[in-house]
């Protein structure tokens, strides 16, 4: 795609358009390529306090990453949408993924709402993305939270996750976004 004829907005849609045309079978396959690479690396082994993301519609799927960090004794986190411009992570406090207890928070995304337990630093943050450049520039939803989060670095390392088909070129970028450190997709890892 040449995004230099396109806006952050064009871009969102168009690769939104394109990774909710893939099946439940490549989305769940694929996921599954993915999180095995992120589990593989010194980055997440080297990891005791991890931040993720709990998917939603065609997003990469973490669920393994999850099972992985509980059953290895990790410090696993999900974000909650606090206020109108701030996410935390608070830790899972289940012992296994089965057990976590969701409930529907802000935008109908699932939080884990029974942890009151508030991770401020972690060793890695796992995000999500719509669309992510060679750079590790990455274009969310527009609303700015993992932006705002990652402003304050509070991870020590930044690890995006996508689909092939959500990595382009080049992203419209701004002073205020945040670079992951690699991306990983079924296909291939991309340090930037």
């Amino acid at each position: 795609m040449a995004t230099n004829l396109f806006s952050k907005e064009q871009i969102r849609r168009e690769i939104l358009r394109i990774r909710n045309s893939l099946s439940k079978n490549e989305i769940v396959g694929n996921s599954n390529i993915i999180s095995n690479r992120v589990i593989s690396t010194k980055e997440y082994k080297n990891s005791s306090s991890i931040g993720i993301y709990y998917p939603i519609g065609s997003e990469v799927n973490t669920f393994e990453i999850i099972r992985h960090s509980l059953a290895t004794k990790k410090d696993i986190s999900l974000p909650r949408i606090i206020d109108s411009n701030r996410i935390v992570f608070f830790k899972i406090i289940e012992n296994s993924f089965e057990d976590i207890k969701m409930t529907k928070g802000k935008y109908g995304i699932l939080e884990n709402s029974m942890s009151d337990s508030i991770i401020e630093e972690m060793d890695l943050l796992i995000v999500p993305g719509i669309a992510f450049d060679l750079q590790g520039n990455r274009i969310g939803h527009g609303k700015g939270y993992y932006d705002r989060f990652l402003s304050q670095r509070k991870a020590n390392y930044i690890i995006g996750l996508a689909f092939e088909n959500q990595i382009i070129n080049k992203i419209p970028k701004t002073e205020y976004d945040i670079p992951v450190n690699v991306l990983f997709t079924e296909k291939r890892i991309i340090y930037t």
